[in-house]
């Protein structure tokens, strides 16, 4: 129970892999239900860019895809995990071939 006047803090990310939604939270599944996606934010919260962020990002992976051959992780220094309240990367070598 969160007491009156306490603090808290939303963590977006967090919700995105709740086991009960996302059955293989660590795991890739490219046929999961981007409906229960949240990272957008749901409802009236719903981030007014969404769309143009989904047309975005999938403009920029088809057009990758069609001209790499390769993608890995680069050798040297390992990837970065971004400090809160970021998620992600905030270092991530890769070599795209």
């Amino acid at each position: 129970m969160i007491a009156a006047g306490e603090r808290a803090t939303l963590m977006w990310a967090s919700a995105n892999r709740d086991e009960a939604v996302f059955g293989g939270a660590d795991e890739l599944h490219l046929d999961r239900d981007p409906a229960q996606n949240l990272l957008y934010g749901r409802g009236i919260y719903v981030c007014p860019g969404a769309r143009l962020a989904r047309l975005e990002l999938s403009v920029l992976v088809e057009e990758l895809l069609k001209r790499t051959d390769k993608i890995a992780l680069a050798p040297g220094p390992q990837p970065t995990i971004a400090v809160y309240p970021a998620s992600g990367f905030s270092d991530l070598p890769m070599l795209i071939l």
